[in-house]
């Protein structure tokens, strides 16, 4: 059985619109690595829909999926196409002709939409002032950044702590879709903010993390960044362990994680010996901050972060880093030292 692909649009008198059309079925065509995809025009434009049924079946197609490029519900696919394909079905008994659900209001044209007005506000950033923003004014920058990030990313589920701290792992990702899979238990936030309060110490996995973190607000309350990343000891220890050296480190650093807030945003092997620290009992730190990275047990170790019973953000599936991690860090003590978090 040989299936043909139509790809159908209204048509219109601008010229462009085959170009359009045509452009589509050639994605399609490609996407779909068959050579029976066309596209056609229900008004205005060559060829109709008619002509490229009766194309398509004269070249030995048997199935026939037309896919109509239409938002709305209207009389074009309630009546028009129906009324076509009962002619066409007529005159090609053998020839089975399915039409494809009309797009709607399919999700994903709002995330066009985004895409599209995303960009009108990233190009307009330059004149926001009326006169150029010049690259050496760093608070403007960062001002219109944050203004970009509250007009276009969805934040609407999170609370004003929360937010605060999703607003700036976005702007250290460029990332407006990340709201959609960075990921908090009830309380969160206010559990490492709190602890970090208390002085408590911050635990990272690597010195990407550490060295994100701001030395500035880490004196306020004393609280003291550890990483054993580059500790000869630890590397020794897990050669012969047959560990790797970020989840060693983390190992090693087990008698300061209690009550601690702990940012892993590299290593999954680093998150899951974390997890297995805390099943043992011995302790519960404050707050995981996981966000690893990678297409190697960077989801499932999150998956198993968010299943563990502890106080957590993180970001779903294989995104994540080392920048976001510390940006995490970098909220949470802007919040705790009372600064304005945007």
């Amino acid at each position: 059985m040989s299936t043909g692909f139509i790809v159908l649009g209204h048509g219109s008198k601008v010229e462009e619109t085959r170009e359009i059309l045509e452009g589509i079925a050639a994605t399609l065509r490609s996407r779909l690595q068959s050579e029976f995809v066309r596209y056609a025009a229900l008004q205005f434009n060559e060829p109709d829909l008619p002509e490229v049924i009766e194309s398509l079946a004269d070249e030995g197609v048997t199935e026939l999926i037309i896919m109509p490029l239409f938002t709305v519900d209207g009389n074009h696919i309630r009546q028009d196409i129906p009324e076509i394909i009962r002619d066409e079905e007529a005159k090609y008994p053998s020839l089975k002709i399915k039409v494809a659900d009309h797009i709607g209001p399919d999700v994903r044209i709002a995330d066009i939409l985004i895409e599209r007005a995303n960009e009108l506000l990233v190009s307009g950033a330059d004149s926001a002032d009326g006169n150029g923003m010049k690259i050496g004014d760093p608070a403007k920058i960062e001002r219109e950044s944050f203004r970009i990030i509250e007009a276009v990313a969805d934040l609407n589920c999170f609370s004003d702590m929360e937010r605060s701290v999703v607003k700036r792992m976005i702007h250290a990702s460029g990332d407006l879709s990340l709201s959609g899979v960075v990921a908090m238990s009830d309380g969160a936030i206010k559990a490492g903010v709190d602890a970090l309060r208390s002085c408590c110490p911050i635990i990272t996995d690597v010195r990407m993390v550490a060295v994100g973190i701001s030395d500035r607000r880490t004196c306020i309350h004393d609280n003291n960044v550890l990483c054993k990343i580059d500790d000869k000891a630890v590397e020794d220890e897990a050669r012969r362990a047959g560990m790797t050296r970020s989840a060693m480190a983390i190992r090693s650093l087990s008698n300061h994680a209690d009550g601690a807030v702990i940012a892993i945003g590299n290593a999954p092997t680093a998150l899951f010996e974390l997890l297995d620290i805390a099943k043992e009992g011995v302790v519960k730190p404050a707050l995981v901050v996981g966000t690893p990275v990678g297409f190697v047990g960077a989801a499932e170790s999150k998956e198993a972060l968010m299943r563990a019973g502890l106080n957590y953000v993180t970001v779903r599936g294989t995104r994540g880093g080392s920048a976001l991690a510390a940006s995490a860090i970098n909220a949470l003590l802007m919040i705790a030292c009372n600064e304005d978090c945007k």
